[in-house]
């Protein structure tokens, strides 16, 4: 099976990756750069990421869009929309690091199951949306990548962008808690 992984750089990701490696699945990633605040550090975390355990990444850019960091709309929609795009709509799985507890509207069952609609629609079932921590949280997949044995110590997750970790924002506030367990 062909699984393409939307590859931020950040700790959900990278356990979408160990997951599907687990399964034999031939994994590889797209980055998207969509005007993220962070995208430059995200950028580097998916090199080092991908240096690190031998995977194939591209990238694709989306231009126009304005710097945004915090809650984006759609950002999930646009992040599955553009994947499916670049594959050209073959069979396999296109999977995204979702996980429950977040609050975010497409971090749900429900987003899924629309999203699962639109590559319906577009490849008749042919590509199928890969959500595999949909029903885990964050503590959880941090145990698995732990299990797993990835490198954690690779990912950047900061919604700012700085080069070092803001410390205030949601990413950094999950990433504090996770390291304080």
């Amino acid at each position: 099976m062909k699984v393409l992984v939307l590859l931020s750089g950040g700790l959900d990701s990278l356990a979408c990756v160990a997951h599907y490696r687990a399964t034999g699945a031939e994994v590889s990633a797209l980055f998207v750069e969509y005007g993220q605040r962070a995208q430059q550090q995200e950028r580097r975390a998916v090199r080092r990421i991908s240096d690190a355990i031998s995977l194939d990444v591209d990238s694709v850019a989306i231009h126009g869009l304005a710097s945004r960091g915090g809650v984006i709309p759609a950002r999930n929609a646009l992040l599955l929309s553009t994947a499916l795009m670049y594959s050209g709509g073959d069979t396999g799985i296109i999977a995204i690091g979702i996980h429950a507890g977040t609050g975010y509207a497409d971090c749900t069952p429900m987003f899924v199951t629309q999203m699962q609609g639109v590559f319906d629609t577009y490849t008749a079932g042919g590509a199928m949306v890969g959500a595999p921590f949909l029903d885990w949280r964050k503590h959880q997949v941090w145990e698995f990548l732990d299990l797993a044995g990835y490198p954690k110590d690779l990912t950047y997750s900061c919604e700012r962008g700085g080069v070092q970790p803001c410390g205030t924002c949601l990413s950094c506030y999950d990433l504090r808690a996770l390291n304080a367990r």
